[in-house]
């Protein structure tokens, strides 16, 4: 495993028989369509399948950790224009609630 391919969807579909060779030999996968990249794959095996699993696991929580700030960054802005326009407290936890919302 030395380095991370970019596939389009179009190359995935052609290659996907193949997937497992891709992943044992460049060891990541950047799914892409359009020239924008979709989605990340990672080889594992059964010794680092926990592992990778745990660290996933990570990626999700930083991940709404930096929405959470994003948030807060734009309430703080919000809070300091006289003008702002305000929601109510239901639609703040539903959108919160939605946020939190992740399987893996």
């Amino acid at each position: 495993m030395s380095q991370t391919r970019f596939l389009s969807v179009r190359e995935l579909q052609k290659y996907g028989s193949s997937i497992k060779d891709i992943l044992d030999d460049d060891g990541n996968i950047v799914i892409t369509s359009n020239g924008k990249p979709i989605g990340f794959t990672v080889g594992i095996d059964e010794s680092t399948f926990e592992d990778v699993l745990e660290d996933w696991k990570r990626v999700k929580q930083i991940r709404h950790l930096r929405f959470i700030d994003s948030k807060l960054d734009s309430s703080l802005i919000m809070a300091a224009d006289p003008n702002a326009c305000w929601i109510s407290d239901e639609a703040f936890w539903t959108e919160t609630e939605a946020s939190l919302t992740y399987e893996v």
